[in-house]
């Protein structure tokens, strides 16, 4: 029969056990989530309500420059970081802390070097104790450097390409104003040349009635009449030419409103 000592040694014994298994528990949760964390493709920190470190996985560890986590710990943004980086950490950080407010998908600058900027999209947010008071914050962050980069470099090639844009449409308006201005030369050279026709008439007129003395009018309007002639036959040549220029202008016209409607829907996407 067990006295209540031996049943109280028995219960202690239990209890001691329990703990022993519940903290054997605890540390192979702990060393999963710790594997877990330090194996993610992302920046994964805590901070105390002082911007402390308390946490900072592999690659956090890369962004920071730093070999181990020992490093890091109790340290701050201002103690890894150029100042006006820090800053800006600490922006968000601290509005986290004082609101309770989650920050998502903010893009941070991560560091310059050589003239090169590297960026992530960074989520912060609060780390509440059992009683639900805020002790710190927990921090996620994506690199988005090449993302960042292809970005603005779109945004230059747009700049540019509307640029080239402008440039064409001025171009094809000068084109198009050139059959009216070849027009209104043409228009001349014919008046010009109905006039020497008349010219030309005249004379042949004037020949006729002075008989032997105006053989040489007869020669001159011969040759104005030919001229005449010819100037006229140019003009109408170059009418034509100008109908088929106004013909191309309005293909090209119609092509370039196609391709930029065609550019404009490439570049929304």
């Amino acid at each position: 029969m067990s006295t209540p000592m031996h049943a109280e040694r028995m219960d202690s014994r239990d209890a001691e056990r329990i703990i022993q298994e519940l903290e054997e528990k605890l540390k192979w949760e702990r060393r999963i989530l710790r594997a877990i964390v330090d194996n993610l493709p992302m920046a994964v920190y805590a901070k105390d309500l002082e911007g402390r470190k308390i946490l900072a996985n592999k690659v956090d560890l890369q962004n920071m420059g730093m070999a181990s986590e020992e490093e890091v710990l109790g340290k701050t943004d201002f103690d890894m970081f150029p100042r006006h980086i820090a800053e800006s950490f600490w922006q968000d950080d601290s509005q986290v802390l004082k609101s309770g407010e989650a920050v998502i998908d903010r893009e941070e600058l991560l560091a310059e070097s050589n003239g090169e900027q590297r960026w992530q999209s960074t989520s912060k947010l609060p780390l509440r104790d059992e009683t639900g008071k805020i002790v710190g914050l927990v921090g996620f962050g994506q690199d988005i450097t090449v993302e960042k980069n292809l970005a603005q470099e779109n945004a230059r090639v747009q700049a540019r390409i509307r640029e080239q844009q402008e440039m064409v449409e001025k171009m094809i308006v000068d084109l198009a104003a050139i059959p009216d201005k070849v027009g209104k030369l043409v228009n001349g050279i014919s008046y010009i040349a109905k006039q020497t026709k008349m010219v030309s008439i005249n004379a042949a007129i004037e020949a006729a009635r002075v008989g032997e003395m105006g053989r040489g009018f007869e020669v001159v309007a011969q040759e104005v009449g030919e001229l005449s002639d010819r100037s006229s036959e140019a003009a109408t040549q170059v009418r034509d030419a100008i109908k088929e220029v106004e013909t191309l202008v309005k293909r090209i016209m119609e092509a370039w409103e196609e391709s930029k409607a065609v550019t404009g829907n490439v570049l929304a996407k």
